[in-house]
């Protein structure tokens, strides 16, 4: 008998990490569009604060969807900190797909007892983009 369960990042979860999401922008004083996906990249819950510029939409979502398809925060810097090589991106890129690789930082793997069930997407805040991210997913693991 299989015993495997999998995890899936419920409706009530992906608004907890929006919402939380939203709450530390507002404390940091900046606007964001965050998005919030399952496993798959699929969104399941996004929101745009007032007086974000537009094009945070598509990028927040990019962000979500290639962390949850790499498995990995999106940047240019590898989880370990290193440089990402064209050669590293490129094996990413043709094993997760070519919208997969984000190399804007911002996007965050979420998992659940080491199972990936979802990611966040932040955008609009520049560096606080991974800070917010971050902040999420930690409260969330922890």
């Amino acid at each position: 008998m299989d015993t495997c369960q999998y995890l899936k990042l419920s409706q009530a979860g992906a608004r907890k990490i929006l919402d939380e999401a939203l709450g530390h922008a507002h404390r940091l004083g900046v606007h964001v569009t965050v998005a919030v996906v399952d496993d798959a990249g699929h969104l399941l819950n996004f929101a745009r604060m007032d007086g974000v510029e537009l094009y945070t939409i598509p990028i927040s979502q990019a962000k979500a969807r290639g962390a949850a398809l790499t498995r990995f925060p999106t940047g240019k810097k590898s989880p370990t900190g290193n440089e990402r090589t064209d050669h590293h991106a490129l094996a990413i890129t043709l094993a997760a797909g070519t919208d997969s690789f984000v190399s804007i930082p911002g996007g965050m793997p979420i998992f659940s007892n080491k199972q990936l069930v979802g990611a966040i997407g932040v955008s609009g805040a520049g560096p606080k983009d991974t800070e917010i991210a971050g902040l999420c997913v930690a409260s969330f693991q922890g």
